[in-house]
């Protein structure tokens, strides 16, 4: 193509034409061309056969000008080009590459992810496939030529060597940041952590490399997304781990008392590259079919020029070229047998087990294992031209095409990430305003995990990778779809056509009756029939001639011979007169043949064509010849009507021979005496009564028929592979390879809606359970990085249906079993992820000295991120209490101020479920209580207010974490001035169900036994319906708390339950009371945005 010049005129264009004839029809082109609005000049060379345009491009394109002279019945020389495309991370990236190819003139792209390639239909004279490896370069990526990547080898192969060395790199720097995360863990605090590994500045020096080094490509990959203005799962990753990173590098320098998150962008990092090389993996072993096709050529082959036998590489050999093929050798190219007999095993194309013998004259394909004679050949096709490379090529075509059904994940994948990046920016202000307000670590968080949970991967493979392996396995049994559309719409297929001859039967005539009279024996007779009916050219003649051959009966020489069109044959032999033909032959020659009348009406009603024998004028016998019903016939057209499908049978024989052939293989349709033309008229026929149709033919007298249909199925030998009228080539004569066809489809189809099902439902759940902090960002970076793994792994179980167990590969086993390896440790600490576990007993009995003597904690774990020790260690504190306006009834300040044992003040704290410290106030009966959390003003001081109902002695509880210790429980005992209230005494309940704020709770096991694990199951119900209730909120991060104090308030536990993340209508419990006596029991749940408390009283004997 010239290109644009400016002005008026807008831009030039050329095309080259094809089909034109003469003058006229540049003449009509040119008239069609110029009516065009927005066509200034059309001029058509009839000599060049060119047609240059000038046009304003903001009225027309170059699509419409073309679309234009295909309206005229012309066409436009178009090429196609493969490229090896490298640097894709997710789908958002091959239909950013499609678009930006689509938008050079003239082309037509098509981007396959799970291939990495690209195919492009282009106008020459518009663009070269220089300026589509121009643009996608310019795009950010990497396109070679197909043709240029196999000489510098296996790129995929070198890209995984690469991923996996990364892998290693990332997960040795990654590990000692998860081994002090896993400390954290309330389940794993047992486990010993190097001080070393709690250091920030350590941390920083661990995720420093992984973020930048390891995490490159993603950085690389966000900002080529960003330059062109779109965005990628790339985007989404790099946003993530960054804020993880930069948040906690901001905590390190300034030393700010909050959780590090460095873990988490490494451990993201580290888990994305694990899912990518389990996804390169699992997408090179789809296309497997394609390199075990390829497995089959032969590499060398034997080529006699100028009298020698020389050993060429079977990419030298060209057509005309002589070559010996030994036995136990495969043919090397397709040609023709000049010289010697043997037997070749053609079941890699045909499916026959049997070898086929192979004498001079007859056809032999490469890729075909010649049995036990040698073989001289003459090549007569070559390189591409084989039948081999034809189907090489009609697989790629297929796995490298887009079935209609991917438009939908297409259009998701382009507006996918722009709205995932809006969810976790909503999800940070929603966080950080409303849940939480001011706390900037947790709405980060919630952020980031929204940000790596979200990934179009899974959508992008979900289509592509099941049309490989269901493409795949198809070729595998010999069914070639000629692309993703014809394998999604052969699923839809409700009426199946067969052709009769060559279809349902053998399409060759075979001798199949003899009958003779007495004075007559069978081998005399046929002797005599053989040697007449070999002088002739019909059919029917040669079928008969074969049948005797085939029984080795010799045939003499003919001493005369005479055909008589439509009756028969008359001949001599040995002396004898001889006569065969129909009953019009016999009765013109006087032959009394009446009492074989009857036998030769019960051949014809069975589909055969009988013929009299007559010898010296008297009745002989009589031979029948049919084109036998292939032996699997039958079987092909029970399974079809077990699939539901209406079976009719089409051809142009008689209705009593068609009937006869369709009686033996269980078809109830039949269309007889139809013409080939005829024949896509029945077609259309049954489509008009909203059939979907599947027409399945020869290939060749069928094509307007096989063209017409929904579906048009050619039945191939191995050789008619590429037959252009058929939507699905057939390889094997066998019919059940037609129920082969239709069962991969549908099970390809429903394979690609799981995929895509799982894909948006992932996504769909995903994202939502981690805007509402359900989901540790590293935990949902593994959920992203296993989903496109998960896709890939499902399409590919396609490549073993049909399959024999001994057949199955077992390294895909493996590579499952890796996974289910992974997913176990995943689950493991998931219980992190999903919220702080509550602590067993084991856990509450760590003290340290300055908790108070007596007092034991059911504390679940601590914050899981940051500065904090993994091991508890011994870090003494000690409380120091200030009590101001300690009046009833008004409000009392409590100044609490933390010091160690040299006096200092403790600055820093861990976050222990959402504070920093824990304040229970209590009076000395018990019958006040009160949860509280005092602010933090720095200095190790924290300072609240209390309003205290009546005057008397109250007990103060401080629960909290000095960072590099464990949890510390400091007490004091206050005395408020004012009326002191009757104590009032402390009674076991009869009941444990009570009545607060509508809410019904009932503490269902209230027989608590001293020194032994007891479950406190609280169940909620609305006290009026009596509803269970599943509403309830998160309370300081869990679905409850549970306060215990002893009778003397000597023993306190501070319970959290089993399953934070719990909404009801169950919350339980699990603790161990210290010793015998009554404790009062105060449960607190959060609903409708009010906290409930409520008391029971128990006796532990």
């Amino acid at each position: 193509m010239s290109q644009s010049e400016a002005g008026s005129a807008g831009q030039n264009a050329t095309f080259q034409i094809t089909g034109m004839t003469c003058a006229a029809c540049a003449n009509r082109i040119e008239k069609g061309l110029n009516k065009l609005e927005g066509v200034s000049q059309a001029n058509v060379n009839f000599a060049l056969e060119q047609a240059s345009v000038q046009f304003d491009a903001s009225k027309v394109d170059m699509n419409r000008l073309e679309q234009k002279i295909k309206d005229l019945g012309y066409g436009t020389v178009k090429e196609s080009v493969d490229f090896n495309i490298t640097g894709m991370t997710c789908a958002a990236c091959a239909t950013r590459i499609e678009k930006g190819l689509n938008k050079l003139e003239g082309v037509k792209a098509t981007v396959n992810l799970a291939l990495e390639t690209a195919h492009v239909e282009y106008t020459p004279s518009m663009v070269s496939p220089a300026d589509m490896i121009k643009k996608v370069e310019q795009l950010g990526y990497k396109a070679k030529l197909k043709t240029e990547a196999k000489n510098d080898g296996d790129h995929r192969q070198k890209e995984i060597r690469r991923q996996q060395w990364m892998l290693v790199i990332s997960a040795i720097l990654t590990f000692p940041l998860l081994w002090a995360m896993v400390g954290h863990f309330s389940f794993t605090s047992w486990i010993w952590s190097p001080d070393i590994f709690m250091e920030p500045w350590f941390q920083f020096a661990l995720a420093t490399p992984v973020q930048f080094i390891i995490g490159a490509r993603f950085y690389i990959g966000a900002y080529k997304a960003l330059r062109n203005g779109s965005a990628n799962m790339d985007v989404l990753v790099a946003l993530g781990t960054s804020a993880a990173y930069f948040y906690s590098l901001y905590v390190t320098v300034w030393e700010v008392p909050e959780a590090l998150y460095y873990e988490t962008s490494a451990v993201l990092i580290t888990l994305i590259l694990l899912g990518k090389l389990f996804e390169a993996l699992a997408k090179g072993r789809s296309s497997e079919a394609i390199k075990s096709l390829m497995g089959l050529q032969a590499k060398t082959a034997t080529v006699v020029r100028n009298g020698e036998e020389m050993n060429v590489p079977v990419e030298d050999v060209v057509v005309g070229d002589v070559f010996l093929v030994k036995p136990g050798e495969k043919v090397p190219v397709d040609g023709v047998v000049v010289e010697g007999v043997s037997a070749v095993d053609e079941s890699m194309l045909t499916g026959e087990s049997i070898p086929v013998e192979k004498r001079a004259g007859e056809q032999v394909i490469g890729a075909t294992l010649n049995k036990n004679g040698v073989l001289k050949v003459q090549a007569t096709k070559v390189g591409k031209e084989t039948a081999l490379s034809q189907i090489i090529k009609v697989v790629e075509e297929a796995q490298g095409s887009k079935a209609p059904i991917q438009r939908v994940a297409d259009v998701i994948s382009g507006i996918f990430v722009p709205i995932v990046v809006g969810i976790a920016a909503v999800t940070f202000l929603i966080w950080y305003f409303a849940v939480e307000p001011g706390d900037v670590a947790a709405a980060l968080e919630k952020a980031i995990a929204v940000l790596v949970i979200a990934c179009p991967c899974a959508l992008g493979l979900a289509t592509p990778t099941s049309i490989m392996a269901g493409s795949g396995r198809a070729a595998e049994m010999g069914i070639l779809f000629k692309g993703g559309e014809h394998l999604e719409n052969t699923h839809r297929i409700t009426t199946v056509i067969l052709d009769k001859t060559g279809t349902v039967t053998k399409g060759k005539p075979e001798l199949t009756d003899v009958r003779f009279e007495e004075g007559y024996s069978e081998p005399q007779l046929l002797s005599w029939v053989g040697a007449a009916e070999k002088n002739s050219e019909h059919p029917l003649a040669e079928a008969i001639v074969a049948g005797i051959r085939e029984k080795g009966i010799a045939m003499p020489q003919t001493e005369s011979f005479q055909a008589i069109p439509g009756y028969g044959i008359m001949a001599v032999v040995e002396g004898r007169g001889i006569m065969i033909g129909t009953r019009k032959l016999m009765a013109q020659y006087s032959v009394k043949a009446d009492k074989a009348f009857e036998e030769m009406s019960r051949l014809e009603s069975e589909g055969k064509t009988a013929m009299l024998i007559a010898v010296d004028g008297q009745y002989a016998g009589m031979v029948a010849v049919a084109d036998t019903v292939k032996e699997t016939s039958g079987a092909a057209v029970a399974r079809m009507k077990e699939l539901g499908l209406e079976v009719v049978m089409i051809t142009g024989d008689n209705e009593r021979t068609a009937k006869a052939i369709a009686a033996q293989v269980g078809i109830d349709h039949v269309r007889a005496e139809v013409l080939p033309d005829g024949k896509a008229n029945e077609v259309k026929k049954l489509q008009e009564q909203g059939k979907k149709v599947a027409m399945v033919g020869d290939g060749i007298n069928d094509a307007p028929a096989l063209a017409t249909a929904d579906i048009g199925m050619a039945i191939g030998t191995g050789t008619d592979v590429a037959m252009e009228a058929a939507d699905v080539t057939l390889m094997r004569g066998d019919l059940n390879s037609i129920p082969d066809a239709i069962s991969m489809s549908k099970k390809t189809m429903l394979n690609i809606k799981q995929n895509l099902f799982w894909a948006l439902a992932y996504n769909v759940i995903g994202i939502p359970i981690a805007a509402m902090g359900y989901l540790e960002p590293w935990l949902a970076g593994a959920a992203m990085a296993l989903s496109s793994v998960s896709v890939v792994l499902n399409a590919l179980r396609l490549q073993h249906v049909d399959k024999k167990e001994e057949e199955r590969d077992d390294r895909l086993s493996r590579k499952q079993f890796i996974l289910i390896l992974l997913l176990v440790v995943m689950t493991f600490f998931a219980g992190y992820g999903f919220g702080k576990q509550a602590n067993t007993p084991a856990a509450e009995s760590q003290e340290t000295p300055a908790q108070q003597e007596g007092s034991g904690h059911g504390h679940g774990g601590s914050d899981s991120h940051g500065g904090g020790s993994g091991a508890a260690e011994s870090v003494t504190t000690e409380a120091f209490w200030q009590a101001e306006n300690t009046k009833a009834g008004e409000e009392a300040s409590i100044r609490i101020q933390i010091k160690d044992e040299a006096g200092n003040p403790v600055e820093d704290f861990d976050i222990e479920h959402e504070k920093l410290l824990h304040l229970i106030v209590v009076s000395k009966d018990l019958s006040y209580f009160n949860h509280v959390h005092p602010e933090y003003e720095g200095q190790g001081e924290f300072v609240i207010t209390n309003n205290f109902p009546a005057g008397g002695e109250y007990k103060l509880i401080a629960d909290y974490v000095p960072t590099g210790g464990s949890k510390t429980t400091q007490t004091e005992w206050i005395t408020i001035d004012g009326a002191a209230e009757a104590a009032v005494p402390l009674t076991p309940d009869k009941s444990h169900s009570k009545i607060v704020d509508g809410v019904e709770v009932t503490l269902v096991n209230d027989h608590p036994e001293a020194g032994q694990d007891f479950e406190l199951n609280f169940k909620l119900a609305d006290a009026e319906s009596k509803q269970p209730i599943t509403d309830l909120q998160q309370y300081l991060g869990a679905v409850g708390h549970v306060v215990i104090l002893s009778e003397d308030t000597e023993q306190y536990l501070h319970v959290h339950p089993l399953e934070e993340k719990a909404t009801g209508p169950e919350a339980k419990f699990v603790t161990s009371f210290p010793g015998a006596g009554i404790y009062k029991i105060w449960a607190q749940f959060k609903r409708d945005g009010e906290v409930i408390t409520v008391p029971f009283v128990v006796e532990v004997p």
